[in-house]
């Protein structure tokens, strides 16, 4: 790793942006490891990406020449998609990708290289990392923004990732010692782990991002098919073993209940059988989403209430059916609408009233 001073950089508090070179695992984790025990100056940085992180793949077998599966097209799709909605979550605030623009996803775009005469696929995920760092300068600290932009780095394309991927999920398995062997960690590994483990609870959005990079080492891994091996970041797995540690599936949305007090942002009527409701809620999350409210249970009295509470800005306590999937919620359904308790509503209204 080196660091220099980059000139073009945006100056904050007329200091220039100290430009760091991360070109390994090693260099990675070192610096991480000092942002992290806040060794770093407290000034802006550049981050820039000298051919790491790099995931490659290997799939050898017969028909296995400069050859794309389906199968393999899809987990490749699947980084795509975990890589936009990491870039949404972290520069637009948002769970969904959809709001990303044409440019941004042209921006992040990664392009897949098929080396002639056999099927080494490499994808290279530095540019990404430059480019969501220099979306997210400006908009946290420079210790956040080197955790950040490294730890995405780490959980997209690290050795360190698909070893701790795969030797958790081979943990429930009944995988023979040699696939044992294959994906145990070592002393520094196990390090690295407690190192990276200490960057996703510092963000949780970034962990929202690793757990997405996991469903994408699994369809990978997932991905062998009828290749006699998979060679994955330089661990090299047999069908069968790539085939065992894949059962496990990937991350579901779970059903929970966000019963609560809420402050209303936005009343959607424009569906005849529903409304669609834009919630804050209080308490220690304060998450905001969107959930619906069917026709039967929009009784005069629940309408009333809605409008009071969007017009006045009076919370309102919501019964509310969820499914969350790495934290953010993908569907929810008001089941029930009442008055708040007295002293629940004095917190939010305290809430409301706070200088946006």
């Amino acid at each position: 790793m080196t660091e220099s001073k980059n000139e073009e950089s945006d100056k904050t508090d007329d200091a220039p942006a100290m430009k760091l070179v991360v070109g390994s695992e090693d260099e990675a984790f070192n610096l991480l490891k000092r942002a992290l025990e806040n060794e770093l100056a407290d000034r802006p940085y550049h981050l820039e990406f000298d051919n790491w992180p790099v995931l490659s793949l290997r799939f050898v077998g017969e028909g296995y020449n400069s050859t794309i599966t389906p199968q393999i097209a899809e987990a490749l799709v699947e980084l795509q998609h975990a890589m936009n909605r990491s870039y949404a979550r972290l520069v637009r605030n948002a769970a969904n990708s959809n709001v990303l623009t044409k440019d941004e996803r042209q921006a992040i775009e990664f392009k897949a290289k098929v080396d002639k005469g056999s099927s080494l696929i490499t994808v290279d995920l530095g540019d990404y990392a430059e480019t969501l760092a220099t979306a997210l300068a400006g908009k946290m600290t420079g210790t956040e923004l080197v955790v950040t932009i490294l730890g995405l780095a780490i959980s997209g394309g690290s050795l360190l990732a698909y070893r701790a991927f795969l030797s958790a999920r081979s943990q429930d398995k009944k995988v023979d010692q040699e696939t044992q062997q294959l994906v145990e960690m070592s002393a520094q590994e196990t390090k690295r782990l407690q190192i990276f483990s200490d960057a996703l609870a510092r963000n949780p959005t970034l962990k929202a991002s690793h757990e997405d990079f996991d469903n994408v080492r699994h369809d990978i891994v997932k991905s062998v098919g009828d290749a006699n091996h998979l060679d994955v970041q330089g661990i090299s797995l047999s069908r069968e073993q790539a085939r065992v540690i894949s059962i496990t599936p990937r991350t579901k949305p779970e059903e929970v209940q966000l019963n609560g007090n809420y402050r209303i942002v936005k009343l959607d009527w424009s569906k005849d059988d529903e409304v669609r409701i834009s919630l804050f809620g209080s308490g220690a999350e304060q998450r905001e989403f969107i959930a619906s409210m069917r026709a039967h249970n929009l009784t005069p009295e629940n309408i009333e209430k809605l409008k009071a509470c969007e017009w006045d800005r009076k919370p309102i306590y919501l019964s509310v059916n969820a499914m969350v999937l790495r934290g953010a919620v993908t569907t929810a359904t008001i089941v029930g609408v009442e008055w708040p308790k007295d002293d629940d509503s004095k917190v939010l209204k305290a809430e409301s009233n706070q200088p946006s």
